[in-house]
């Protein structure tokens, strides 16, 4: 699975490059989840390696992984 075909849950990325030149990847509805990189392509990889761990953690605890808003209220409205 490629980033152009990867499904991050409806979740928004920003990108943020900090003083020293490395960028940060976050989800704004889910700041606890990031990840640097050298380039902005590495940081939104190292995020998708990111929620992976995210989603693999809320299925083993038998816990419905998170939607974005936006697609939660998409999915209601069906």
């Amino acid at each position: 699975m490629t980033l152009s075909n990867y499904d991050f849950n409806g979740f928004t990325i920003n990108l943020y490059v900090d003083e020293q030149g490395d960028w940060l990847a976050y989800f704004p509805e889910m700041s606890n989840i990031s990840a640097f990189g050298d380039t902005p392509q590495q940081a939104v990889e190292e995020l998708k390696l990111a929620w992976e761990l995210v989603k693999e953690d809320y299925q083993e605890k038998g816990k419905e992984i998170p939607v974005a808003p936006a697609r939660k209220k998409f999915y209601s409205s069906l």
